[in-house]
């Protein structure tokens, strides 16, 4: 097991007003018709003032240009701005941006907005769950979290040094990272592959990694590999595991692994890539 436990209740940030977002807080000077920005799943939310005279929001990226716009309505007090749509294959750039509030075609007030997610690996355990099959009993939990400012989301989980071969080859081309679907047993969702920040998932990716090649066996036979979470927009997070093999062998359908494994975090923790 990690060494280190993700705190749930330490970490979630709830906007004034809006349900399930996580509070980037004061977000720069000017006026007070900004009230202040938080993320929802793929979206920025602002809150406006009663008595605004917005009628529409401007959110430049990074490199000066624009990258989204929304219309605000009379009378609206919080709008959204989508960042990302994974499906269609476009996301925000993370990194500085600024929100500019319009009142018919006039600015009245920017605000600069930090956008960058920021994934830690906080658990990895032996999935227990699901049938006693062999790639069950051979595969891992991995609980991500989002420790940054913007949204994210994963679409698959891979290995470095796994007995078994084919979860160090997963798929990490443009069709698998627009649909995280194909290559999670968890989330149950695409939805919940969407990690706002100080928000965490807990994914099953769909190769185990300790499903037993020859000469391998379970007797304290130990294994030195890493898990690597793959993210839509940040970088990659890795971990480096040491897992202990033990208990009798499970074989069916021309696959093995043990009944007793053991995991846990290295020393030197992770890096992102």
């Amino acid at each position: 097991r990690s060494r280190r436990r993700f705190l749930r209740s330490g970490l979630a940030v709830a906007a004034a007003g809006v349900a399930g977002c996580s509070s980037l807080g004061p977000v720069g000077g000017g006026t007070a018709t900004i009230q202040g920005t938080s993320v929802s799943g793929s979206s920025l939310v602002v809150d406006l003032t009663e008595d605004h005279e917005v009628t529409k929001l401007n959110l430049i990226g990074p490199s000066g240009s624009l990258f989204r716009s929304t219309s605000v309505a009379t009378g609206t007090t919080a709008a959204e701005i989508a960042l990302f749509d994974y499906s269609r294959g476009w996301h925000y750039s993370p990194g500085e941006h600024s929100l500019v509030a319009l009142s018919e075609g006039e600015e009245v007030v920017s605000k600069t907005v930090q956008l960058e997610p920021e994934l830690e690996i906080t658990e990895v355990e032996p999935y227990e769950d699901g049938r006693p099959t062999p790639s069950n009993r051979a595969n891992l939990l991995v609980t991500v979290e989002n420790t940054g400012t913007g949204p994210t989301w994963i679409f698959n989980i891979g290995y470095q040094n796994a007995p078994h071969e084919p979860a160090n080859n997963v798929r990490t081309n443009d069709y698998t990272r627009t649909n995280p679907g194909l290559n999670l047993q968890k989330p149950k969702t695409e939805t919940e592959a969407v990690i706002s920040p100080g928000e965490s998932t807990t994914a099953l990716g769909t190769r185990s990694p300790f499903l037993l090649s020859e000469g391998d066996h379970c007797d304290s036979m130990t294994v030195d590999l890493t898990v690597i979470v793959y993210s839509g927009i940040s970088d990659d997070q890795r971990e480096r595991l040491q897992a202990t093999l033990n208990g009798e062998l499970i074989e069916a359908n021309f696959r093995g692994t043990c009944s007793d494994i053991q995991v846990q975090l290295r020393q030197g923790g992770g890096s992102n890539e």
